[in-house]
């Protein structure tokens, strides 16, 4: 049984050893990755390692060539014995007015691509890899580049489920004075963790800023961008003790 429980272990770092010598994609951040087990002869860390490659995590993809839409639809067709694949193709909703009729102007939703090659999909690790060994063009995992799991090994990029509901938040809200260029935060020197309890942004946690003169609530995403809300009245934020 040992041997087996090692073997198995040994599959597992050769499976990851395969995909961080792909091409890295310019993933600055650090990553949640399971600790060093310091004995592997027991069987602990083998059993850690599988617990752990079956929780689910956000997956950032970056799709070439804009095929962003093709991959995901391709990913919602997926089927592996019932595994459950969330794909997720963030787009910018937007309001548009006519100018047909100036006295009562119609408004239109219109959502365009945040990113032409970016998507998401929420899936196991196990299965993520799974996704990978099927080839689908254009598809590109992100790699950290400046960090490595407990065994030296570049792991893929992931996106906690508490990022992911706050970007989803922002994105989708159809305020045009959302931001999404990271070149346009500000410094995160100061700021308290906050959370927005009312509002359009309502759901929303990170770090309240002022920007222009204005308080507003920054997601940061390491490796992807920052994220920040339009205006949040000081009455509709709690601080995250």
């Amino acid at each position: 049984m040992a041997f087996a429980e090692n073997r198995s272990f040994l599959m597992i770092l050769f499976e990851d050893a395969l995909g961080a010598n792909s091409e890295l994609t310019g993933c600055d951040s650090v990553i949640t990755t399971p600790p060093r087990e310091e004995n592997i002869h027991d069987g602990q860390s083998v059993r850690y390692i599988r617990n752990f490659n079956k929780i689910p995590f956000w997956f950032p993809i970056r799709a070439t060539f804009c095929r962003a839409q093709q991959i995901y639809d391709r990913i919602r067709t997926l089927d592996f014995g019932g595994k459950v694949f969330e794909p997720y193709l963030p787009l910018l909703r937007k309001i548009v007015y006519s100018n047909d009729d100036f006295k009562n102007p119609t408004d239109v939703i219109h959502d365009e691509p945040l990113d032409m090659g970016l998507l998401f999909l929420r899936t196991a690790r196990e299965d993520f890899r799974e996704v990978l060994k099927m080839k689908i063009p254009g598809l590109t995992p992100y790699y950290n580049r400046q960090s490595t799991n407990g065994y030296g090994i570049n792991d893929y990029l992931t996106v906690p489920d508490n990022q992911m509901k706050s970007f989803r938040i922002i994105v989708e809200s159809g305020n045009e004075n959302i931001l999404i260029d990271q070149a346009k935060a500000p410094s995160f020197v100061q700021g308290d963790d906050v959370v927005v309890v009312g509002g359009p942004f309502a759901g929303v946690e990170g770090k309240v800023m002022r920007f222009q003169s204005q308080k507003r609530v920054f997601v940061d995403i390491p490796g992807l961008g920052c994220f920040g809300t339009a205006y949040v009245p000081a009455k509709w934020l709690r601080r995250i003790e």
